[in-house]
């Protein structure tokens, strides 16, 4: 491990008043650092260590940014182990005051609620930043489905950007009210947005008769226990709702899966909407490099209409 590279990349991002991804060891781009991803939510640095490693460099490099908390706009450090039975965390800087409490950090103008401890994911995946951007950017207008909404960050950037409505659908009753608070947080209230919180293949008929839909995100977990398998069920997915989409709808189809690449979720158009067109991929954030793009994030924007 390589303390100085890891210590200069963290901290060339610092200080920052927007809550961000700072380091990816993920990406496998730094040796010894596979298991490590380290962010910001100001004033909190939220160390996650995924499986059991030396940590001695890890500690190290973190022992420096506590010298340097105050110019680097860091208060607390804490170290999540999700190799651990029930994921704890270290209070490795500052205090428990931050932990496991609902607090507000900033993203690209938009305000989101996050609480660091209380369960594995913070509330908002900085991973998609780029994403968010990207709805913002494109819906004014737009009537928009978003499922597997999580805390609903799609459908608030969707709603900021001037759709012309936004249905958010997650079975995760918790994460549904979570997106609502959201939303009330950017004062976005009085737009047309609606929220679903139930199984998204026990809404199908529901949903479809609320189309059709000019832009459809699709962001499913990987793996969900029973309820999604993104090898057996992202087929189905695209199937049920495929006639919730206006003829010339724009998808949205997210994988975060390192196992699978951009010619799975290819395939899979190709074979329930041969009339959509492939776009593009969004870039991810500069931050999330791999060493293999194609285990990386995957966003894909696909197009219908645009065949002859």
């Amino acid at each position: 491990m390589k303390n100085n590279s890891v210590y200069q990349a963290l901290t060339q991002e610092l200080p920052s008043d927007q809550a961000k991804r700072l380091f990816h060891g993920r990406g496998g781009l730094f040796d010894g650092w596979q298991q490590v991803n380290i962010e910001i939510y100001p004033p909190v640095l939220w160390v996650i260590v995924y499986q059991k490693i030396d940590e001695q460099p890890l500690l190290e490099m973190l022992e420096q940014v506590k010298i340097d908390g105050q110019a680097l706009g860091v208060q607390h450090i804490y170290i999540q182990r999700r190799f651990q039975t029930g994921n704890p965390v270290q209070v490795f800087m500052g205090d428990e005051s931050m932990l496991e409490v609902d607090f507000k950090v900033s993203e690209a103008g938009l305000n989101y609620w996050v609480n660091l401890g209380k369960n594995q994911n913070s509330g908002l995946f900085l991973d998609m930043s780029e994403g968010r951007a990207w709805v913002q950017k494109y819906c004014p207008g737009k009537s928009v489905l978003n499922l597997f909404s999580y805390t609903c960050s799609l459908g608030v950037a969707a709603a900021a950007g001037s759709a012309r409505s936004v249905m958010n659908v997650d079975m995760a009753k918790a994460a549904i009210k979570r997106g609502q608070q959201n939303l009330t947080l950017n004062d976005l209230g009085a737009r047309s947005v609606s929220f679903i919180a139930q199984d998204i293949f026990k809404m199908v008929k529901k949903i479809n008769q609320r189309g059709p839909f000019d832009l459809l995100i699709a962001d499913p977990p990987s793996f969900q226990s029973r309820a999604f398998d993104v090898r057996r069920d992202y087929q189905k997915l695209l199937e049920k709702f495929k006639p919730a989409l206006a003829e010339d709808a724009t998808l949205m189809l997210c994988l975060n899966s390192p196992a699978l690449g951009v010619d799975f979720i290819h395939a899979l158009v190709a074979q329930v909407l041969p009339e959509a067109t492939f776009v593009e991929r969004l870039a991810n954030p500069a931050v999330l490099a791999d060493a293999n793009e194609d285990a990386s994030l995957k966003v894909l924007i696909y197009k219908m209409g645009l065949k002859g």
